[in-house]
């Protein structure tokens, strides 16, 4: 019926229909002529309803798919954010975790853009260079590292050639102005598509490892040297035990009076300062075979610098010792008669030092599970240099010094897997401190 509605609406368009198409008499009644023609408008307004309800159906169908698809879009729109938020998260997870990885590094590491401008400095970087992190990000790597080295030895090198920097060593000037050895790895930065985004340059501080390298340098020195002396000095003695007793055979026949006595005199003397330096080498070059067991230390050594003080208050009456012991004992597992060596020798090198007479000072304490002994004295003291070189086989201040002293002190304490420090200054005197295990 639909279809033949919309059939005839086609052919018939509607008409309007307004007070004057249907006229009603006074007694509610209608002529046939106008009954006939009310039927029609009828009909037209239906076939118009009837298509007004159609389009409206079919608006509505579309809003509702619109709306559908609306929704729909709305869904993948909010899971999407949802996959954008966890990648924002994501990503700076894994930059911030790679950030901290970057900071907590032992070494140095600086990335530079493709101008040369640095844009990372890491907390060692800093550390290393003297230059605060915040004043050289965005500035100019020569401009804060420096090409002192050349322009060869920098990140910059990298950045414009490609080519990749390897295990290399230069000097750096930090912030202060002082200069370091610094060990140094460079190479490109790019993305995941290979595209060069600057350049990083991963640094080191050699001084340490410089200075271990001399040390080791200097003890392989040593070691030489002392195998080649423990075997001069064994050629030596023999003859000088045959001068020794020749001069004395020699002083015998001589009468007393007779002046050459006196030069025969200074021979044996040169023997016994020669065969004192040969045993004295000797020593140093022998291994140590400790006899360790626990010792009272106060008792030691206040034995040792009693033997010292009637030693040399018949030579030295300006010299004046000063102890300061704890009240109780002090057990230390020690070889007493090797420690005694080593308080007598810092005991006269104490005294030697004080040409003008002085206080020596010798102290005990304990320092956790450390016994610590203390000599020191008020004499002329020594610089930086002669410091350094203390320790030094054949090093000497003195004229009839053997160089040998402090050298066989040392040995001795670490073979007690103790430990001998001196603090001195020119003018103030000198300090020795010993620490051994208790």
């Amino acid at each position: 019926m639909r279809e033949a509605a919309r059939v005839k609406t086609a052919r018939h368009p509607p008409k309007a229909i307004g007070s004057k198409a249907i006229a009603m008499n006074s007694s509610n009644q209608t002529s046939p002529f106008q009954l006939g023609k009310t039927d029609a408008q009828l009909e037209d307004f239906t076939d118009s309803y009837i298509l007004f309800q159609e389009t409206t159906r079919r608006y509505r169908e579309a809003y509702e798919e619109l709306a559908a698809k609306f929704e729909s879009l709305t869904l993948k729109l909010e899971e999407t954010n949802v996959h954008l938020q966890q990648s924002l998260e994501e990503k700076d997870r894994v930059s911030n975790y790679l950030n901290n990885i970057l900071e907590s590094l032992s070494g140095g590491v600086l990335v530079v853009d493709l101008d040369g401008a640095i844009t990372f400095f890491n907390q060692e970087a800093e550390d290393i260079t003297g230059f605060e992190q915040q004043k050289v990000l965005g500035q100019p790597y020569a401009e804060i590292i420096g090409l002192n080295a050349g322009r060869e030895l920098s990140v910059l090198h990298t950045l414009d050639t490609g080519e990749r920097l390897a295990s290399r060593e230069k000097e750096l000037r930090q912030g202060d102005g002082c200069t370091i050895p610094l060990g140094f790895s460079t190479s490109l930065v790019r993305d995941e598509d290979g595209t060069v985004l600057g350049a990083l340059e991963v640094f080191n501080d050699l001084t340490e490892v410089k200075r271990l390298e001399a040390e080791v340098q200097r003890v392989q020195t040593l070691a030489a040297l002392g195998e080649m002396a423990a075997t001069v000095a064994h050629e030596i003695r023999n003859p000088l035990g045959g001068i020794a007793g020749y001069a004395g055979m020699l002083e015998r026949d001589l009468d007393s009076d007779d002046p050459n006595r006196r030069l025969v005199q200074k021979i044996t003397e040169g023997v016994g300062r020669l065969n004192r330096i040969v045993v004295s080498l000797l020593n140093y070059t022998r291994p140590l075979r400790l006899n360790v067991h626990p010792v009272n230390l106060v008792e030691l050594v206040e034995e040792t610098t009693a033997f010292f003080a009637i030693d040399i208050e018949r030579s030295r009456e300006d010299i004046h010792i000063e102890r300061r012991f704890p009240d109780g004992d002090l057990i230390c597992r020690i070889d007493p008669e090797q420690l005694q060596q080593v308080i007598l020798n810092l005991l006269q090198n104490a005294m030697q030092a004080m040409p003008e007479g002085g206080t020596i000072e010798v102290g005990l304490r304990t320092e956790g599970e450390l016994g610590v002994l203390t000599i020191g004295d008020t004499g002329v003291g020594m610089d930086d240099e002669v410091r350094e070189k203390l320790f030094t086989p054949f090093f000497t201040t003195k004229e009839d010094g053997t160089g040998l002293g402090l050298v066989t002190s040392k040995k001795i304490i670490d073979a007690h897997n103790g430990q001998i420090l001196v603090d001195s200054e020119p003018g103030r005197g000198t300090q020795f401190s010993i620490s051994l295990p208790q």
